[in-house]
């Protein structure tokens, strides 16, 4: 066996050590850093609440959370306030949450919402407001405003859910993980960021077999949520959607068959085999390993796998840009955030609303994105230090600014994603015509509406 300081183990024990040392002086540098903004939120709230023990934060398990990890002991440290990050599994934690509020049981304090969840439970009123008193939140300009329409309900654009229109309007989460999805190219190969999805094909079509197994296009096109997050940026900027400003189901448009076969076929004949089996981490990794020329990306795959010497040998040899344009003339960046909210029946609401306040303060998301967290502030996204460290940071930014769309706000959506994903995916392994995916989704999705009550 090698040694660790010259042989093959050194980069992973380096950086192991290095992770540790951080973690071990985080909380000490923090808490002089924070110090001044924590006591500045202290006083901004009206009601003084008890010192709790703990914060009981529902949270998913998984690279999402290594940010609030990093930054808990310092919140410790400075509070006495014990951050108790409970972890379930992605779905678990859906049920989790659901199930408490359901009961108006105060099982946690804070939790961390995937936003596609927030029509169901903004429509239920299973949140606290933090832009109403006794919080009285106001937007900070270094924050993106599409980070702050995304966490409001109802929503500030598109179509609205029957019955919601009326509601008074409030800010009921605020964004942990400003996931925003990228496009990613090998930048040692193609000159320039490619701006449109016609030049993503002929960089494709020209660099693909430069080398043993390597294809111009990476897709991910694995049955459902995987094959709509790579491709409903490319429908939106050929011109498609799925619903109009009534709910109505839109999808069967010539926009929308167009953005099927250059999918299907004119992507698919310059991408690796076997695409409608492809999922994110398999997609991030052909381009890693220097198997694919170009893909979409999310930040965290870009983090823990194209960036992550460890798992790539293109290191430095990747590009990011802002999702290119089609024929609509327009970038259509995906979001995909997460967002921490109070429920209404947590007992802490102060305190959990100190801790929101302090989290996504600019003074603790330097060391929160220093320990891989993914923020949603522009001071940090266009830091030059960190983005010598995060590649992707500016083209995160442009993303955000451009600004990016969210999936429909509805409670339907899972369901219409699995049912134009089933067919987007038939039509990619070749056992549907587009046309047929198309049509084929266009009625299923419109029964499905109309079923829930949005249509007649």
């Amino acid at each position: 066996m090698q040694t660790a300081r010259g042989g093959q183990h050194a980069p992973k024990v380096r950086r192991a050590l290095t992770r540790r040392r951080f973690l071990a002086t985080t909380a000490a540098g923090l808490t002089g850093a924070a110090a001044g903004t924590f006591g500045g939120l202290v006083a901004s709230i009206a009601v003084a609440a008890p010192k709790p023990k703990q914060l009981n934060v529902g949270v998913v398990a998984g690279v999402e959370t290594r940010g609030l990890k990093a930054i808990a002991p310092a919140w410790n440290k400075m509070t006495g306030v014990q951050l108790n990050l409970i972890e379930y599994p992605y779905a678990s934690l859906y049920e989790k949450m659901t199930t408490a509020f359901q009961a108006n049981a105060a099982t946690f304090d804070l939790v961390m919402m995937d936003d596609p969840w927030m029509p169901k439970f903004g429509s239920e009123g299973w949140l606290t407001p933090l832009d109403a008193s006794p919080f009285n939140m106001r937007r900070d300009p270094d924050i993106f405003p599409v980070v702050y329409d995304l966490g409001t309900w109802p929503p500030t654009s598109g179509p609205i859910p029957p019955g919601e229109a009326s509601k008074p309007r409030h800010l009921y989460g605020l964004t942990v993980v400003g996931n925003v999805e990228l496009f990613m190219y090998r930048k040692d190969i193609v000159p320039q960021a490619p701006q449109t999805w016609d030049q993503v094909l002929a960089d494709g079509t020209s660099f693909q077999n430069q080398g043993q197994q390597f294809y111009g296009y990476a897709i991910r096109g694995a049955k459902g949520n995987p094959i709509m997050s790579d491709w409903f940026p490319i429908l939106r900027a050929f011109g498609g959607d799925v619903f109009d400003d009534h709910w109505n189901v839109i999808f069967g448009s010539s926009d929308t068959v167009n953005a099927v076969k250059f999918l299907v076929g004119q992507l698919r004949a310059v991408a690796q085999p076997g695409p409608d089996t492809t999922d994110a981490a398999d997609r991030s990794r052909l381009v890693a390993t220097g198997h694919a020329l170009q893909s979409t990306v999310w930040p965290a795959e870009a983090s823990d796998i194209v960036e992550n010497p460890q798992v790539s040998t293109m290191v430095h040899k990747v590009g990011y840009t802002v999702m290119p344009m089609g024929a609509a003339g327009r970038h259509t960046p995906m979001m995909g955030n997460w967002l921490m909210g109070i429920p209404q029946a947590a007992r802490q609401k102060d305190w959990s609303y100190r801790f929101i306040a302090w989290a996504t303060s600019a003074a603790v998301q330097r060391p929160y994105t220093a320990a891989g967290g993914i923020p949603s502030r522009k001071s940090i996204l266009t830091d030059a230090a960190l983005n010598q460290r995060y590649p992707f940071f500016q083209a995160m930014s442009a993303s955000l600014a451009a600004p990016p769309f969210w999936r429909p706000r509805t409670t339907e959506w899972s369901a219409i994603e699995t049912i134009i994903g089933t067919h987007m995916n038939a039509a990619l392994a070749g056992t549907e015509s587009p046309e047929q995916a198309v049509s084929r989704s266009a009625t299923e999705a419109t029964q499905h509406m109309k079923e829930a009550g949005y249509i007649s």
